[in-house]
């Protein structure tokens, strides 16, 4: 039965390519040109694997031919048969990768046959392991895809998880604490008033009972705001005003310099204004908190296109780039006092605003926070 396999043989003698096209055209699908532009014509059309040629041919010599020939298919398997046994001809044909097999006329049929075979198996088992290392690829590209998704579900789970111990932390301990913080400010605010001027060992206890109710206080108000889900009420802002306010109602320590600009281009935002003070508010104190000794925070709104930035930068100790992608999750926190929902929480109302956050970061030398908040009320409908 005649192999289908096309064979393409390539001789400017006539006499030579047709006694190689009878022997061989039985076994094979054979083709035949008598120099190097005609069978370059033959290869653009048939998927040859198999190229035997001469390596003496008036118009383009067979290394020249096989060079182009390897442009237009580049996985042929190439015999070169020659009268001419030039042994540096030879080297350089092997050692160029182009040529499988060198022979020299006049050639052994038999030698030849089970040369063109060999080469055969050779372009099939090299075609093969091309398919199998293609297949390699994409499976080792489908284990990391899916060591990705089993990553991000793994992700997803311990999140859930964190998310369910906050629900139980909440229900059991939120509202029943915040009755008995509330009634320990209002009783140290009372000794405080009723304590003698000159007493002021007592009055500097006071100041940390005071301090420790607004931690607790703010951890607890951290387990209610992330526990529920509050849908944002959207009115026409005035972002620059939300900022102002901020700013005014919070405590700077002395050895903090805090500078704004403010653009007064923006327009009218639609926020709920309360969710953007609670942001501010919770970024301000981290960059306070940053700061152990003299320091600054810089406060910048900018109008930039569908966007306004609000950029909140400070010269702290700054954050490890090993935390930086842990900053958002819940109860990830790095300070001694707090539980890891400020960032959370941060995050949470941005998105409810249709709004991202950035954060770059250098240790020792500060952190910038950007938030993007839209410029039209549609974005935060999607």
């Amino acid at each position: 039965m005649k192999n289908i396999q096309p064979l393409l043989i390539v001789d400017d003698e006539i006499r030579v390519l047709d006694v190689l096209v009878k022997t061989f055209e039985s076994d094979y699908k054979t083709l035949s040109a008598n120099n190097g532009f005609e069978a370059l014509e033959i290869l653009k059309q048939s998927p040859v694997k198999v190229i035997i040629t001469d390596e003496r041919m008036p118009k383009m010599n067979g290394m020249a031919f096989l060079r182009q020939a390897r442009l237009i298919l580049p996985n042929t398997v190439n015999i070169i048969l020659t009268a001419y046994t030039d042994l540096s001809v030879a080297i350089d044909a092997i050692n160029s990768g182009i040529v499988y097999r060198y022979l020299v006329k006049p050639w052994d049929t038999d030698e030849l046959r089970i040369t063109i075979r060999q080469a055969f198996e050779r372009f099939d088992l090299l075609n093969d392991n091309k398919n199998l290392t293609e297949e390699l690829l994409r499976k080792n590209h489908e284990l990391e895809q899916n060591i990705r998704e089993l990553k991000e579900t793994q992700d997803k789970l311990l999140r859930t998880e964190k998310l369910a111990v906050v629900g139980q932390l909440t229900a059991s301990i939120g509202h029943e604490l915040r009755n008995p913080l509330s009634r320990i400010k209002t009783a140290a605010a009372l000794m405080k008033n009723e304590i003698k001027d000159g007493n002021k060992e007592t009055a500097e206890l006071l100041k940390i009972v005071d301090n420790e109710v607004m931690v607790s206080t703010k951890i607890i108000n951290d387990l209610l705001d992330f526990s529920r889900e509050r849908k944002p009420s959207l009115k026409p802002c005035d972002l620059n005003e939300i900022v102002t306010g901020t700013l005014n109602r919070l405590r700077f320590p002395d050895y903090i310099h805090v500078e704004q600009q403010l653009d007064e281009t923006i327009p009218e935002l639609y926020l709920d204004d309360g969710q953007i003070q609670q942001i501010l508010v919770n970024l301000i104190l981290n960059s306070i908190q940053s700061i152990d000794d003299s320091g600054k925070i810089y406060i910048k709104t900018i109008l930039n296109k569908e966007f306004v930035d609000l950029t909140i930068k400070d010269t702290g100790c700054g954050i490890p780039q090993s935390d930086l992608d842990k900053m958002f999750e819940p109860l990830f926190t790095t300070k001694p006092k707090g539980i890891g929902l400020g960032m959370s929480i941060v995050k949470m109302l941005l998105e409810s605003h249709g709004g991202t956050i950035q954060v770059q970061s250098r240790e020792n030398i500060g952190t910038t926070i950007t938030i993007k908040l839209p410029l039209k009320p549609n974005l935060l409908e999607k």
